[in-house]
């Protein structure tokens, strides 16, 4: 079992159409985002501009949640509303346009992921899924196996479990998490 502290502040920042993306992880790591041949991708995007519409692709689908504020969207021409800190799902054909700016937390899975569970969390869980996702939400201390992880606001913890050996973790605030297993 590998378990991976990603902190904000070293995640490198690129451009997309509407802001600016940080890809904290992709799988496989040596996966290409504009080949599309990973299996699931984590980052965190800010939105800019106003309109903007959200990348649109073949074969995935995506957990989406603001981080700093609620969002406003056309989502396949019916407007929705999200409260900051609230997840949803969507695919990735789905046509979107944000009215909103801000920053988002963003989990892109392709479709042959099996088992997947991805809420808002502040409690403690056991899994022995292959891939474990803890994003936080705010400044507390996770534990993984006992093993006390400080983390800041909007850090990650990636844990790959491909013994799917039984993983325990104890939260402290709420925190993103998501596990699952990769179908092929």
């Amino acid at each position: 079992m590998k378990v991976e502290v990603i902190r904000k502040e070293t995640v490198a920042v690129s451009r997309w159409s509407g802001g600016e993306t940080r890809a904290y992880a992709i799988y496989p790591k040596d996966a290409v985002y504009a080949n599309r041949d990973f299996d699931f991708r984590i980052s965190s995007a800010t939105i800019e501009d106003v309109p903007s519409q959200f990348t649109n692709f073949e074969g995935y689908h995506r957990y989406l949640a603001m981080l700093d504020n609620h969002v406003q969207l056309i989502l396949n021409g019916a407007n929705q509303q999200y409260e900051k800190h609230q997840l949803f799902v969507f695919q990735s054909t789905d046509l979107i346009t944000s009215y909103t700016q801000g920053t988002d937390f963003n989990l892109m899975l392709a479709n042959h992921i099996v088992d997947e569970v991805v809420e808002v969390m502040n409690q403690s869980f056991q899994t022995n899924q292959p891939y474990i996702l803890l994003f936080a939400l705010g400044s507390g201390v996770v534990g993984v196996n006992n093993q006390p992880i400080t983390l800041e606001p909007w850090d990650c913890i990636l844990i790959t479990n491909e013994e799917r050996e039984s993983v325990a973790v104890t939260l402290n605030q709420p925190t993103i998490v998501g596990y699952w297993s990769i179908s092929k």
